[in-house]
């Protein structure tokens, strides 16, 4: 009788598997960057546009995420933003919460007030989890050129907190927004097994076009972004 091959195996194979993919997707988006810098080429005397100011991303990256119905608040240190996510869920009538495991995000949501809910992730079983209001995640990356959030499985368990509860609050760093999404993947640790890009709430069509916000997801994506404090 032949012998089931072996777990390490398959888990090898299937490891093997995801950088091939991703080494592929990179590879062409590589080539496509260059093709598109070939076509739109400078004539010649012309300096090529400078690498994009980081101000200037992150307000690529505010502008996306209102057109894709996502909204933001910017917030300077860990005090301004436990007030922010106190005033976005209060206003959203959101009560039971839970956060990932990211330790910026366990300190703000334990320092929520009385009036939450606050859930352990740990040991939170799926009827529990459908029943918060909101789930509390970082982001890895974000994509000035789209308003994505890249969340990757390696940095945090948050897979399951962004997709379920009907509000999303994710935090992200305004010295992580990259410029493309070729830019984000190559960022992306290969540690991830999984890794989640978040454009906007979910939103779903029917065969007459009839668009419904939050069947598939969340209704509201909210985005603290995170300025250093001097």
């Amino acid at each position: 009788m032949a012998r089931r091959p072996e777990r390490e195996g398959t888990v090898r194979r299937s490891d093997d598997a995801r950088s091939q993919m991703l080494h592929a997707i990179r590879e062409n988006l590589a080539k496509s960057a260059s093709s598109d810098a070939a076509q739109h080429a400078p004539p010649c005397g012309r300096s090529v546009p400078p690498t994009p100011n980081p101000l200037d991303m992150v307000a690529r990256f505010t502008e996306q995420l209102a057109a894709v119905g996502a909204q933001w608040t910017v917030v300077r240190g860990a005090t301004e933003a436990a007030h922010a996510l106190a005033r976005i869920l209060t206003s959203a009538g959101a009560r039971r919460v839970v956060g990932s495991d990211a330790p910026l995000v366990q300190r703000l949501v334990s320092g929520l007030g009385d009036g939450f809910v606050r859930e352990s992730l740990d040991g939170l079983s799926r009827d529990g989890l459908f029943a918060c209001d909101a789930g509390v995640t970082t982001a890895q990356w974000g994509i000035a050129e789209t308003g994505t959030l890249v969340l990757e499985s390696a940095r945090e368990n948050n897979r399951l907190l962004s997709l379920v509860p009907p509000i999303h609050v994710a935090l992200l760093s305004t010295s992580c927004i990259c410029d493309s999404l070729g830019d984000a993947l190559a960022r992306v640790s290969r540690a991830s097994h999984a890794i989640t890009l978040i454009t906007g709430p979910s939103r779903t069509s029917d065969i007459e076009l009839t668009l419904v916000v939050g069947v598939h997801g969340p209704q509201a994506v909210h985005v603290l972004l995170l300025e250093e404090e001097p």
